[in-house]
Parts: C-alpha cells; structure tokens; sequence
C-alpha cells in the first residue's frame, strides 16, 4: 500500500518519462541491498518452475523489455521477484528515439502510451556494459533476454542485416532473445511481419545463431519474435507457419495496439502511439488462445499486455501462455506485483487442483 498511495504519487506527479529515468538510476545506486530485496519479494515454489526449451524460469512472470533499455539495473530489478526479464529494445546503432514528450499515463485508464521510438545506447556500448557487469557479477541470477529493434535510419531492404549486427555483438552476453518486429514507434518495423520478409529475417538469424553458438562451443541462443495485436488472425496464421519452418523458440504476445483509442477514456488518448495496459488485457489473451488452439500447444507463448494481478496472469497461462511479462502493471501495481501474482497463481492453482503452472497451459481451450 505504501507504493499507491506515497511513492505512486510522487513519481505521476513528475513527467513519465523523467520519473523513470530518476527510479532507473535509484534503483543502480541501491544495488547493494539485491539480497535484501530478493529474500523480501521472490516466492520460491515448484508449482511455479517453467520450462521453456533450454530455459528455465523459477517463476512465469517475467520484465519486458522498454523498462530496462540501457541494462541500467537489471540486476536490482531481478529482485523484485521475476523468474526472468528483459533489457532492450536494443538496436544495432545507437540512437535518440523521437522527440519528447514521448511518454504518457492515462491513470484513468491504467494504461500508458509511448511513442519512445527504441531510444537506447546501440549494441556495442550495451555489450561492454553487459560485459562489464558480468565481470563484477552486476547481472541478474534469472534468465537475461534481449530484445533486438530495427535502427531507426535503416531501411526495411537493410532490415536483416541491422538485426543481425546487434544479434551478433549481444550474443554472448543474452540468455535468450526477442526479434522486435511489432513496435508501432518505429516506421516501417511492422513490415517486417509480412511473411516472406519475416523467412528472410528468421532464417538469417537462426543461421548466424548455429554459427556464432559452433565458434563459442555451445548450444544456440534460444530466439522468440515479439508480434503486433493490430493484425488479422490470418497474418498470425502465416506468422506462425515461418516460426515453427524456421523452428524458432516460440512467439511474445504482443507487443502494444497503435489502435483501441475509443475505448479509454483519458484525453491523452488521442495521443499517438503504442497504448498498453488494462484496454488490451481481453486482446491479448484472445490472441494466444488462437496461436495456441493453432498450434496444438507445440509452439511456446509469452503472453504481454495488461497484466496487473494473479488473474491476469492465469487467463493469459490457461489460453496458452507458458509464461507472461510485465510493463505498464509493474509501473501501476509497484514492486511487490510480482510477488502478488505469483502467490495468487498458486492460490489459483490449488483452488482448480492443479499441480503445476505447466498443468495450468492452455487449459481454457
């Protein structure tokens, strides 16, 4: 309660994108009380363990990516109990992102809008920095992702060889990885879901994949492509068809709607970009029931948008998510979320005499 009604407060009273930033660079500063922090908020069940091909998650809810961009804390963030996270979007080229103000709340709502446009460091400086800290053990105990974005300046005919650029300088330093091709912030990315350009980029990634995982003696990086919501089932359809020829490790579902405006109330709705929160949570989990019921449960789901509690988390997991992540209901519900989802889940999983989260998958079809 202290977080709604003190720090909450104080942190929408400032401008969005500011107030993040000034927590970001908090929390690095607070890096020392990891272990506190940890013992306080991660829940430690076995019900809650998920597999995922080569990865394991203590927990199924995890970070986005966009909270973290520059890896400015992942490590004291980890500690707010997720079973894995984020950093990212990470592009090839380093690059200021659009103009400000670029950041909204709709409290009204329980939604933001971003038009942040994949503001970040670019992949060379992040890769030092990632390096850096795994020198002084500065990086989470959970499984670290990076999500990938197109640069900005660089044309959808030059899409995969951008992708590829990043790809190969994080390699070393990412658990797994999302391809973002979904952004409504960056112009011309969502071309990139169109299904021939989509094969061209997956195949050259799981090719520089293998060849990067032969020239280090280690298994390939897992892969995931993080989806728009804004789209016919039967572009998912086609998308699906690529993922699974390609065999990548399973699709992020989804990213925010650049749509949906009439349905929030907040005047800054009309403010363009990508709206997620609360207005997307029945869309969302919409969309993994249909890739799942597609699928026959083969291909894995990470389920994203409008989750705020246990509930939230539980429909997404029975329509077909393994797992889920996190933004705009960690910003609303503060940094004992996490916890709360996850004891609720195992509430809601006593409550329906289930064993395990993995029992739970897909279980509403």
């Amino acid at each position: 309660m202290l977080y709604k009604t003190i720090i909450r407060p104080l942190l929408f009273s400032k401008d969005p994108e500011e107030s993040h930033e000034q927590a970001l660079a908090l929390l690095a500063r607070l890096e020392f009380l990891y272990g506190t922090l940890d013992r306080i908020y991660r829940i430690e069940d076995n019900r809650l363990k998920v597999k995922i091909g080569s990865l394991t998650f203590s927990n199924p809810v995890g970070l986005a990516g966009g909270f973290d961009k520059n890896a400015a804390a992942p490590k004291i963030i980890s500690a707010f109990g997720f079973g894995f996270m984020e950093i990212g979007a990470v592009t090839a080229q380093a690059q200021p992102g659009n103009p400000k103000p670029r950041l909204y709340r709709l409290p009204e709502d329980h939604a933001l809008i971003n038009r942040l446009g994949f503001n970040n460091e670019g992949a060379t400086a992040i890769a030092a920095k990632l390096a850096a800290r795994e020198a002084r053990g500065g990086l989470p105990a959970i499984p670290l992702g990076i999500n990938i974005g197109r640069s900005k300046i660089v044309e959808t005919k030059d899409a995969v060889a951008d992708f590829l650029s990043a790809f190969e300088k994080l390699f070393a330093h990412g658990d797994f990885f999302t391809l973002n091709i979904s952004s409504p912030n960056t112009p011309n990315l969502r071309d990139l879901q169109e299904k021939t350009l989509l094969r061209d980029l997956l195949s050259a990634v799981q090719d520089k994949n293998r060849q990067l995982a032969a020239a280090a003696q280690q298994g390939e990086k897992p892969v995931f492509v993080k989806i728009a919501p804004d789209m016919e089932f039967s572009q998912v359809d086609e998308i699906i068809e690529v993922v699974e020829s390609v065999k990548l490790s399973g699709i992020v579902a989804t990213n925010a709607t650049a749509f949906m405006r009439n349905t929030v109330k907040s005047p800054l709705g009309c403010e363009p970009g990508g709206l997620s929160g609360r207005p997307i949570t029945a869309m969302v989990t919409q969309f993994i029931s249909h890739i799942y019921q597609n699928t026959r449960g083969r291909l894995p789901i990470i389920g994203v948008g409008g989750i705020f509690n246990a509930e939230d988390a539980y429909d997404k997991i029975k329509a077909g998510a393994s797992a889920v992540q996190i933004y705009t209901g960690f910003v609303y519900e503060g940094p004992a979320a996490v916890k709360r989802i996850n004891q609720g889940l195992i509430h809601l999983l006593e409550r329906d005499g289930l064993k395990s989260i993995a029992d739970a998958i897909g279980q509403a079809r």
